[in-house]
């Protein structure tokens, strides 16, 4: 029995030692920051899948950020997830049923104050969440990452403060999403994605949560193809399980 332990732990060793520390390119290690004239462009197919089995492409959403130095990165972002929802309702909006082709977009601004193992980046938004009524906000929080070898646990908790038309829908609310992440082999990464949203008013009795499945998998050092399922509201009081959100971003990122 001690024979068999010894072999199996000297076959397994180089294994477990893979497990227990990232390579440099593992995707659940990247930086949460852009290095000087790094770009990351990202363009994303929003659709959205009804309890009768309909579906419907509603949107076509680009993102783009930039490295403007070794800590600041700054980008201009028009999807859901990039304000970490998992929903439909970005810009470009390309359904029949859409109001505008053009529903907002934001600026996006973060700063890396710490790296490694437990990474922090604030992180700042300037937005327009929609044209009809005309809803500005801004976004106060920051990127919050764990790794260990592997895994890794990412947080990008937000308050919304709106500029304007508070009466009109554009409230005061709180994000706080999570995905737990791990990366089974190099260029691949699974992560499940659940948190709360909630708008201040109704901060205990008016929540929901996301949950969804993403898989990233890179094709080349640059380009990658991230797919997210699931719903956007299938958790807490106000939830909807009956409305299911399926996201596909192509991102370059060189």
């Amino acid at each position: 029995m001690v024979r068999s332990s010894l072999v199996a732990a000297l076959v397994l060793a180089p294994w477990l030692a893979g497990a227990a520390s990232a390579s440099p390119d593992d995707l659940v290690a990247r930086s949460l920051v852009l290095a000087p004239g790094e770009v990351d462009l990202r363009l994303t197919a929003e659709v959205t899948v009804e309890y009768h089995r309909t579906t419907s492409l509603i949107s076509l959403a680009p993102d783009a950020w930039v490295g403007v130095s070794d800590r600041w990165t700054v980008g201009l972002v028009h999807s859901d997830a990039s304000l970490d929802r998992l929903g439909t309702g970005a810009s470009l909006c390309v359904a029949e049923r859409c109001a505008h082709v053009y529903r907002g977009s934001g600026i996006d601004v973060r700063y890396s104050a710490r790296a490694g193992d437990l990474a922090v980046a604030p992180r700042a938004r300037v937005l327009l969440r929609d044209v009809d009524p005309f809803k500005p906000a801004i976004t106060l929080g920051a990127l919050l990452r764990w790794t260990h070898g592997r895994f890794a646990i990412t947080s990008d908790p937000y308050v919304r403060i709106p500029l304007a038309n508070g009466a009109l829908g554009n409230r005061a609310s709180l994000v706080v999403p999570i995905w737990l992440a791990v990366q089974p082999a190099a260029g691949w990464m699974i992560a499940a994605h659940a948190g709360y949203d909630a708008d201040f008013a109704v901060l205990r009795d008016g929540g929901h949560g996301p949950l969804g499945l993403v898989v990233t998998a890179r094709a080349t050092a640059a380009l990658a193809v991230i797919v997210e399922a699931g719903w956007g509201q299938l958790l807490g009081p106000q939830h909807d399980a009956k409305t299911g959100t399926v996201l596909v971003t192509a991102s370059w990122r060189r």
